[in-house]
């Protein structure tokens, strides 16, 4: 039986390392192909040959590097050498062979390298799939490529793109029909995230690679009568751990890791499927997942709402690019100086302290999309600190300074979600951009924390964030940053519900004095949450390395604008507010289905004077940017000046002449 993938893919990561210095062909070669073969469980000897001789029209001999009968040519040159000439080399061999009635010795694939760089060309594929070249060190993003080494039979593979919105849409599409079927509701929502889960992790080593796809297809009838029973069997599985599992379980599912009884432990009604159904869910599964952007989860979310509920709960998913926009003025900026900063051993070692007690908190997630990327970004820096550590100590063994453990877990990340279904989509995007990370570290290191079975949790609370006291969720002593995309409602497109909800959010922390808030009817649902932020962070005494707790929200750019700055500013400056970077009126840009067209303003702030300057940044009318200012002070419209703002008056400044 041939390696299963996630053993190849490891294997893979450790010989691209190891070979990270090779150069000369010569010396190297043939080192390096014994070596190669390894990595998918195969003797080199047991197959192929070195320089095995072919002899040319012309009548001279030529010598083959390394030759497998019927299967591959292989070609080595030194470092830095045309790898297009190796190509024509070894295409002039397979001349010679055919010359030589040598036809039935014919070889599919032709793969050629100069140790840092590998070339694959399929002599059988399409024009499109027929060739790619990449660096050595991605040798294990690759690997699918090379099954025919291992013993697995190879299918043409689609070009690896992006779980796209395409992607999204398709699952959107096997959702829309098991909801016209009946099946719908918190059984549905749960059914989904699992389908998502399953469709990432056999394209990311979790599985076996398509694993998921290969059950269904080779274990479920073609009419889909059976597959319903069949995924929840496949669930019931990934919620039992292998010491208790039946002897007699199918090998397919009986390879599969345990996940943990979080995820998979509710026992939902069985799915019905037809035929049609079950062809959406296999066109689902034969995307490729691995490249999955978390805004992918975001617009898998909106795509599958009806327009009316999006409009009703103001649901607008932000591109990874405004996201970073955010996450950049209000902490990433200030982390990458801290680490450039650290030249000491015991400077990165207190930087990697901080960076660990961070805690951040989304008080209206949607799918978690703030949170799974400033998850990955803080888990970046961490990786860069380590190295850089690892440099400074002499480059020792990966395990004396912990360098595949990670210690920025899930679970210091924490978010809020009126909705059942995006809270549950958040809490699996975290678990996923975790194997992501694991993944990138082990690359990085040689070693990292297995992903399953799941460990820790994202505080993810399913709730209305307005209703109850985000101290509940995360206390605010502990909270480092407040951050997210409020829902986006106008003052006269908002419920009766959601305008008493945000009377009451300004009304909270008066403290008594209401006397400010006559025209709270004015003002976004999007204000509720900065009032709300602005109570909560009363409460915040510095937590995570020192830092005084800070928020940022993106918002509709009229909250600073005409009369809601008016109604809402002065009120929260009495509370103590200081705004201490602004992204100027942009475009707001996402990949969901049904994009709102709106404009948007990021408004980041504290209580108090912030550590850091503060930046007012421009956008021209497409969104491109124009450059930051520096500024000691950021007014209510987002320009340098003082914290005053135009407010309505019944009587005039000063004595009018009539």
């Amino acid at each position: 039986m041939p390696l299963s993938w996630n053993e190849i893919r490891q294997r893979a990561i450790t010989f691209s390392r190891e070979w990270a210095d090779a150069t000369k062909e010569n010396a190297e070669a043939q080192s390096f192909w014994n070596e190669f073969f390894t990595v998918f469980g195969k003797s080199r000897r047991a197959v192929a040959t070195f320089e095995e001789s072919v002899r040319s029209l012309a009548g001279s001999t030529h010598r083959i590097d390394l030759f497998w009968p019927g299967r591959v040519i292989g070609e080595s040159k030194s470092r830095g050498q045309d790898l297009a000439r190796a190509h024509s080399q070894a295409v002039g061999y397979i001349n010679d062979l055919i010359n030589n009635d040598r036809e039935a010795e014919v070889p599919r694939y032709v793969l050629v390298t100069d140790f840092a760089r590998i070339a694959l060309h399929d002599l059988e594929a399409d024009a499109a799939d027929a060739s790619i070249t990449f660096p050595l060190r991605d040798l294990h993003r690759h690997i699918q490529r090379f099954g025919f080494v291992a013993g697995y039979d190879t299918q043409a593979l689609d070009p690896e793109d992006p779980a796209n919105i395409r992607a999204a849409e398709l699952l959107a599409n096997v959702h829309d029909r098991l909801s016209d079927s009946g099946y719908t509701g918190h059984d549905l929502q749960r059914f989904m995230v699992r389908v998502l889960f399953c469709l990432f992790a056999e394209d990311t080593g979790i599985f076996d690679q398509d694993a998921f796809k290969q059950f269904l297809r080779h274990h479920t009838r073609e009419d889909g009568s059976d597959l319903g029973p069949q995924l929840a069997r496949l669930f019931q599985v990934l919620n039992t751990p292998p010491s208790r599992r039946q002897t007699n379980l199918l090998a397919e599912l009986a390879e599969l890791p345990y996940v943990n009884g979080r995820l998979f432990e509710e026992q939902l009604p069985m799915a019905d499927f037809s035929s049609a159904m079950r062809t959406s869910l296999l066109t689902a599964a034969g995307f490729r997942w691995d490249t999955i952007s978390p805004a992918v989860f975001g617009s898998l979310f909106q795509s599958i709402m009806e327009p009316e509920e999006r409009r009703h709960i103001g649901a607008h998913y932000t591109s990874e690019r405004d996201i970073l926009k955010l996450l950049r003025s209000l902490c990433l900026d200030r982390l990458t100086d801290q680490l450039e900063a650290a030249t000491s051993t015991r400077a990165l070692n207190a930087f990697l302290d901080g960076l660990r007690e961070l805690r951040l908190l989304d008080p209206a997630c949607g799918c978690g999309n703030f949170l799974v990327i400033a998850f990955r970004e803080l888990r970046r820096l961490e990786m860069e600190a380590l190295e850089r550590l690892n440099q400074r100590q002499g480059g020792g063994e990966s395990g004396s300074l912990g360098l595949g453990q990670s210690q920025i877990p899930v679970s210091h990340f924490y978010g809020i979600e009126l909705g059942e279904w995006p809270a549950l989509i958040a809490e699996v995007a975290m678990w996923l951009m975790d194997h992501q990370l694991n993944t990138e570290q082990f690359a990085r290191f040689g070693s990292a924390t297995p992903t399953v079975p799941l460990r820790d949790a994202p505080g993810i609370v399913c709730g209305n964030a307005l209703a109850f006291d985000w101290n509940d969720v995360l206390p605010a002593k502990r909270c480092s940053y407040v951050l997210g995309n409020p829902p986006f409602v106008g003052s006269k497109m908002q419920t009766a519900g959601q305008r008493d909800e945000a009377r009451a959010a300004w009304e909270a922390g008066a403290g008594g004095d209401t006397s400010g808030l006559k025209r709270v009817g004015t003002l976004d649902y999007v204000t509720a949450w900065y009032v709300r932020a602005a109570d909560y962070l009363q409460g915040a005494t510095g937590g995570g390395g020192g830092v005084t707790g800070r928020a940022s929200f993106v918002s509709t750019n009229s909250i600073c604008q005409g009369e809601q700055a008016g109604a809402m500013w002065p009120e929260l400056f009495r509370r103590g507010v200081k705004i201490d970077h602004a992204h100027r009126t942009f475009p707001w840009t996402s990949d969901a289905r049904g994009k709102a067209a709106v404009h948007v303003v990021i408004v980041g702030f504290g209580l108090g004077e912030p550590a850091a300057p503060k930046r007012i940044y421009d956008y021209g009318s497409k969104g491109e940017p124009l450059g930051a200012a520096t500024v000691d002070n950021i007014g209510p419209y987002l320009t340098g000046g003082p914290d005053l703002a135009v407010t309505s008056r019944s009587k005039p400044l000063c004595h009018v002449q009539r």
